[in-house]
């Protein structure tokens, strides 16, 4: 008799002329039409795609229990020692006014910088947290602003680090119009990672980010600089740049690709625009098609560069190809309190960036709590704390997300819910940010089924970048 192959628990979903797998834990696969059958089916299956399925824990009577609890420990935040990434709002003010400001903080951060006192508080937060490895990530405003706290948050961090026998990175997020000698030259000493926003060519990108003696041209000049300080000194990590797509944004994809290689930036990050601050109910955002049609447009582009030996990729498409071709990556990258927390000006404590930038807008639903007065294990034990750490596992917690093959790979923040649905919890049926993220995935799996384009982005996923 023909030997069967039961399937154990798994999600599936069209992709192309084929159908996507994946299940709780190791890689998610794309099969043909007839390996689906078959799979499905729990009939024979050819040895090769036997030992792939096994591989990724899909098989019921070929299950590697040992491999699977390590796989599911970590998955379920198994040995979690508090959130790594902390992102501290040194001051609301600013002096770019974007059109699409998430902050809401043009003209309106008079006299709410963070003081001295704040700032050590916070420092002091964060390492009580528990975890052995951290990043420290300064934004605003405009985190240069106000650079003594900056640098005395840098100081006692490096200090209470050695002190004990913990990790700790920095990063500034910064438009660069207020950079010079003398802290470009703090922030290479200290390893402290740039990064920047860079809408696509000077007409774009000052269309969105309007600035007295223009944004792109602070950009240019010191995006360069940094690219060429990183690759004489490899400790220093090179800069990074972020493309918010806007309306502005569409048909110009290779254009913006073009940009940032120009400026000295091998990675390229192409994002949504947030329903947060400026931006909430604008007319500047694009549908969640039009946004993964310009996506698949820019990344076959880089494709086809990199193809031709050019240092380019795009950062979702690695993660994804990372975690759907090898089975490698973090799972979890940026969840709300399980692995980030966010501290205003004032000391107020949030589970993310976009909850801190919410408040800035009047709606403090998000609020944890305050380095002065609260502990870290007393913010845990709050009802929204709760809340925020169960909605880090979308499987338990929307139906939708239960029976959904991106489940592994994807999440919609409760605080983009909130903002554009009016619940924590969101309608995933009538979600745009869902829709987006199915579109932009499929698009990619379409591309891993075409042998060419397949080895690139297998080539990215390998990428120490």
């Amino acid at each position: 008799m023909p030997e069967k192959n039961p399937p154990y628990f798994f999600r599936s979903e069209r992709a192309g002329r084929g159908w996507f797998v994946s299940g709780d834990s190791g890689p998610g696969l794309l099969l043909s039409g007839r390996e689906y059958a078959a799979f499905s089916g729990g009939g024979r299956l050819p040895a090769p795609l036997r030992g792939r399925l096994a591989e990724a824990g899909l098989l019921r009577e070929r299950l590697d229990m040992e491999g699977q609890l390590a796989l599911l420990r970590a998955r379920f935040l198994g040995g979690w020692s508090g959130p790594a990434v902390h992102i501290v709002s040194l001051t609301a003010r600013c002096n770019c006014a974007c059109r699409y400001c998430s902050a809401s903080s043009p003209g309106a951060g008079r006299g709410r910088d963070m003081s001295a006192a704040t700032a050590r508080a916070v420092t002091d937060f964060i390492f009580a947290s528990g975890a052995p490895r951290l990043l420290i990530e300064f934004q605003g405003g405009e985190p240069l602003l106000n650079f003594p706290a900056l640098k005395a948050l840098v100081e006692r961090a490096g200090r209470l680090a050695a002190k004990g026998g913990r990790e700790v990175r920095f990063s500034v997020v910064t438009n660069l119009s207020l950079m010079d000698a003398e802290k470009f030259s703090f922030l290479k000493a200290n390893r402290v990672t740039v990064c920047t926003s860079l809408d696509g060519p000077a007409d774009l990108h000052d269309a969105n980010r309007v600035l007295k003696g223009g944004a792109h041209a602070a950009a240019a000049r010191w995006l360069p600089r940094l690219a060429r300080a990183s690759a004489r000194d490899p400790r220093f990590e090179a800069p990074n740049a972020i493309c918010t797509v806007t309306r502005r944004s569409l048909g110009r994809g290779r254009e913006i690709v073009d940009e940032f290689l120009r400026l000295g930036l091998k990675r390229v990050q192409l994002g949504p625009l947030d329903p947060l601050g400026l931006a909430a109910g604008g007319s500047l955002g694009c549908s969640p098609e039009e946004f993964a049609a310009f996506y698949l447009e820019a990344l076959d582009y880089m494709l086809e560069l990199s193809a031709r030996g050019r240092q380019v990729h795009e950062k979702a498409a690695k993660a994804f190809a990372e975690r759907v071709l090898t089975g490698r990556g973090p799972r979890y990258h940026n969840l709300d309190l399980a692995m980030r927390l966010a501290y205003n000006w004032d000391g107020s404590v949030y589970g993310s960036d976009e909850a801190r930038m919410l408040a800035n807008s009047g709606d403090e639903f998000f609020r944890l709590g305050s380095v002065r007065g609260d502990s870290f294990a007393e913010l845990l034990g709050r009802p929204l704390a709760r809340a925020l750490l169960l909605s880090c596992f979308q499987g338990l917690a929307a139906p939708a997300c239960a029976r959904c093959p991106y489940e592994p790979y994807c999440r919609v923040s409760p605080v983009y819910n909130y903002a554009a649905q009016g619940s924590f919890w969101g309608d995933k049926m009538t979600n745009e940010r869902c829709r987006l993220f199915k579109a932009v995935y499929g698009g990619l799996l379409s591309r891993m089924g075409k042998p060419a384009k397949r080895r690139e982005l297998l080539r990215w996923a390998e990428l120490d970048a």
